[in-house]
């Protein structure tokens, strides 16, 4: 369905996104956390929304989640996303539930996709050389 070699790599040296590609690239979910609080962020800021502090630490969360909303994309509208249609959607972590990751919702058909499914992500190598990787959400089995 996806030509990910086709994918346009973004600059993964941005220091405020490369511990994320990092642990992408090594098979995990890494977001921000904050230090002082404990308040996980996504996307990664400066300051935490919660009490206003810049000690920040990266730290790995199991990409498990419930899908909050989605999209189903109708027609191709990037590079390496020709094949319609597909889902988007938008994951509330489990252990972080005040995060939600963007990602691709895979292995179901976008008419079967639900508000409030379970969802697992899985991570799959992208770029025209594989340089990056991106996280895919799936249907959660029961009981998983």
């Amino acid at each position: 369905m996806f030509e990910l070699d086709q994918v346009p790599v973004p600059d993964l040296g941005n220091p405020n996104f490369a511990p994320f590609w990092e642990g992408t690239r090594a098979g995990e979910l890494r977001i921000q956390k904050c230090s002082r609080c404990d308040a996980h962020r996504w996307p990664p800021r400066i300051t935490c929304r919660n009490c206003g502090s810049t000690d920040v630490e990266w730290t790995r969360v199991e990409p498990r989640g419930t899908l909050y909303t989605f999209t189903i994309v109708g027609r191709p509208t990037a590079k390496g996303y020709p094949a319609v249609p597909y889902t988007v959607g938008f994951v509330t972590l489990d252990q972080a539930p005040r995060v939600r990751i963007v990602g691709n919702v895979v292995d179901i058909d976008p008419s079967a996709v639900t508000i409030g499914m379970a969802l697992k992500g899985r991570f799959v190598p992208a770029g025209p050389d594989g340089e990056m990787t991106l996280i895919h959400w799936s249907p959660a089995e029961a009981g998983a």
